[in-house]
């Protein structure tokens, strides 16, 4: 993929956690920004964690191989 492409795909990504994020602090009825913040690392490791153990799962079965 060329760099455009990766440009696209990441900020698209960016864009979705953040709407995550906002609908799910709308809720919380906070005028502050840590509870935003709070929730946005919450989702961001909920969704980094099981990505990094499938891929360090498929180097490690790709390097034995």
């Amino acid at each position: 993929m060329k760099w455009i492409e990766w440009l696209v795909v990441l900020s698209l990504v960016a864009i979705g956690l953040a709407c995550l994020t906002m609908s799910a602090t709308a809720f919380l009825d906070t005028p502050s920004i840590q509870p935003y913040l709070h929730m946005l690392v919450r989702i961001c490791l909920w969704i980094g964690l099981p990505v990094l153990v499938v891929g360090l799962g498929y180097w490690i079965w790709r390097w034995k191989r």
